[in-house]
């Protein structure tokens, strides 16, 4: 392919599975260590308070990210798409606010470092780039137009596409990513 695709895109994220997934992911697992060392400091002497008491904290987490989500970035997130022989490319769109950056480094960490990541240099990164050779296979969510690339162990990117877009891009990482023989 010597083509090279580019789009850009506002990203709901409110209403969208991934986004709540990945938000549920680093809230368990923080949750999760916090827990782990709070019982070991206090000797494990009330388990399921501090259980229930993470929980509810994590509720409210959950509905104050929720609320940033829905008033302050009007449910949007702009990305800004590139594919071509060597890659995908991802870069985060002109910043509204410093929410924005904010939101950008959350979905990276969780993407990178939870159970679907690992390079710190992405942190701080408002761009992301995979090389296809990283790439062994790609999941396709035509409803919601998202392809999902993936190395053996964990997800890479998610590559969100229009509505005028989703076919052209699907067949081109077809291309680079051949789905793999069982």
């Amino acid at each position: 392919m010597n083509d090279v695709l580019e789009w850009d895109i506002r990203v709901p994220l409110v209403f969208n599975a991934y986004v709540l997934v990945d938000v549920l992911i680093a809230l368990l697992l923080v949750s999760g260590g916090f827990v782990a060392v709070f019982l070991w400091v206090t000797g494990f002497t009330d388990v399921y308070g501090v259980i229930r008491l993470f929980l509810i904290a994590d509720g409210l987490l959950i509905v104050l990210i929720y609320g940033v989500m829905g008033l302050v970035f009007l449910n949007r997130f702009q990305l800004l798409y590139r594919l071509d022989d060597t890659g995908m490319h991802v870069r985060v769109g002109e910043f509204e606010s410093s929410f924005n950056r904010i939101a950008w480094i959350i979905t990276n960490f969780v993407q990178r470092h939870g159970i679907s990541g690992g390079r710190a240099s992405a942190l701080m990164s408002e761009e992301q780039h995979i090389s296809w050779s990283r790439v062994t296979r790609a999941y396709y969510d035509e409803r919601k137009r998202v392809a999902t690339l993936s190395d053996d162990l964990r997800p890479l990117m998610r590559v969100y596409c229009t509505s005028e877009n989703v076919d052209v891009v699907f067949n081109a990482i077809q291309g680079f990513v051949p789905e793999p023989e069982e």
